[in-house]
């Protein structure tokens, strides 16, 4: 952004006061970007966050190199207005690629436990918040084993409904943005895990809904 902001009309269509104060705001704003980053809570964000700066600046190099022969005013702003859309199809569509290396996170309930332990025996980078009504004593052995979380109670239970809201998952599991997130149960459940999800700002494309006992 800095360098698109040091370009200086040299030809094409010249500058007015106005764009070179708008070129200092975009400037400003890349660097805000940049600083911005470091908040967001997943690699995807951040690179979008990158990826609109990047465009922006090019967005008004391409309107200050643009030929001045037969444009109009109305002519330019609609190339704007094109350019806009398009950076914004692009941010929007961008995602980062998944080299299979993610962490998983399994939230689900109903399970048999059977497959609850093929889950957690197959992946050792996985965690497991898994809800029920009671606990036995193979859910208890694969709290110890393989460090389940066990939410205990009444689905309608206010303490149980906190423990797999936004605030009790991030409190549980503070790096879940950083997880693929598995979640498994009847319809109801799984639109409440999703409503907390999406409070957490974890993109779609690491969130995964299974149906059944195969998780």
């Amino acid at each position: 952004m800095a360098e698109f902001g040091a370009i200086g009309p040299g030809f094409g269509y010249p500058w007015s006061p106005a764009a070179y104060a708008a070129a200092a705001l975009l400037v400003a704003l890349g660097f805000l970007s940049v600083k911005a980053a470091a908040y967001l809570r997943t690699e995807e964000a951040r690179q979008r966050l990158r990826l609109g700066g990047y465009l922006a600046g090019a967005l008004l190099v391409a309107h200050q190199f643009s030929s001045t022969a037969h444009v109009t005013s109305l002519s330019r702003v609609g190339s704007m207005l094109l350019y806009a859309m398009a950076a914004v199809m692009v941010v929007w569509s961008h995602r980062v690629p998944d080299d299979g290396s993610r962490p998983a996170l399994l939230i689900a309930t109903g399970l048999d436990p059977r497959s609850l332990r093929e889950r957690l025996a197959g992946a050792a980078d996985t965690v497991a918040v898994y809800r029920t009504d009671r606990v036995t004593d193979e859910l208890r052995e694969l709290e110890t084993r393989y460090r389940l979380i066990l939410v205990v109670g009444d689905e309608h239970d206010p303490r149980v409904k906190e423990r797999v809201s936004a605030s009790g998952l991030s409190r549980q599991i503070p790096d879940i943005a950083e997880r693929e997130v598995v979640v498994a149960g009847p319809r109801q459940f799984k639109r409440y895990v999703a409503g907390a999800l999406s409070r957490l700002a974890i993109p779609k494309s690491q969130i995964h809904f299974k149906s059944g006992q195969k998780v």
